[in-house]
């Protein structure tokens, strides 16, 4: 569960409609570099009886600049105890860097009661023929991907730019080096109507604080799915989220199907960009 949560909230995550192999990461969106803060609680409407009670909290630090390329730290904790009182801590942690010439390295760990259960480490390039993934863990291994695979951040710019253009709906196959970095995951997004209203921000005073409450923003929806036959296949993962035109995310959703985690932005800090050499 974690890691899954981890990588798609790069779009922070998860989220330019660009032609071909264009790189993203060099398109007309300004991303704001910064840190954020979201307290996640369960939602009390979820199905979820093997859990009691859930508790969370997730740091996004997003750096780095369109010339320099973007990392993006994660640190994502969450709390649980079940109905027998049995309690849970998965502490999942990433660090991602992300090139507009197609390189996208990724370090990922998750532990579980501080025993580590899951981690991914390597880097993906994309070349004219493909994408090719060379992991150093869980074990050495390489991987050619179809050329047409979005790494996070260029889903995040691709999103923005299709909601600038007022697209409603967008598909694509995402690749996070998730799940030992093997897994490529059809994606859709389904965004809504613009706003600019500052009073949208409710009790998230934060996005206030650091002036952008008025910048221009949409209700995203982020499915991921399983790669298999069928067109009727539920998501496996979804992420709700009202999404900025910089890129940065707040009242968050993130729905697993049996259970659904609400997310609170209570920080915002912005940082500098790295100055191009």
């Amino acid at each position: 569960m974690a890691s899954r949560l981890t990588c798609l909230l790069r779009l922070t995550p998860v989220l330019a409609v660009f032609l071909g192999l264009q790189p993203a990461l060099a398109g007309s969106v300004a991303l704001a570099t910064y840190r954020a803060v979201h307290d996640l609680v369960i939602d009390p409407a979820s199905e979820a009886p093997d859990i009691g009670t859930m508790i969370g909290r997730m740091v996004v630090e997003f750096s780095g600049s369109d010339c320099a390329g973007y990392k993006t730290t994660t640190r994502f904790v969450t709390a649980s105890e079940d109905g027998d009182g049995a309690r849970q801590v998965v502490d999942a942690r990433s660090v991602i860097f992300e090139t507009n010439d197609g390189r996208f390295d990724f370090d990922n760990q998750t532990y579980e009661d501080e025993g580590l259960s899951d981690s991914s480490k390597g880097t993906a390039e994309r070349g004219a023929g493909g994408v090719t993934v060379t992991l150093t863990e869980p074990a050495r291994k390489t991987l050619e991907l179809s050329a047409d695979v979005v790494f996070p951040t260029e889903q995040l710019t691709r999103i923005i730019e299709a909601a600038r253009a007022g697209d409603r709906f967008l598909s694509f196959s995402a690749y996070d080096a998730i799940d030992a970095g093997e897994t490529v995951s059809p994606t859709t997004v389904v965004i809504g109507a613009e706003s600019t209203a500052s009073a949208d921000v409710g009790v998230e005073t934060a996005i206030a604080d650091a002036g952008y409450a008025t910048l221009l923003h949409w209700p995203v929806t982020v499915s991921y799915f399983d790669k298999g036959p069928g067109i009727d296949q539920a998501p496996t993962y979804t992420l709700s989220a009202i999404l900025y035109d910089n890129g940065i995310m707040r009242q968050l959703k993130l729905n697993y199907g049996r259970f659904t985690l609400l997310g609170k932005l209570v920080q915002l800090d912005t940082l500098p960009k790295t100055p191009c050499e």
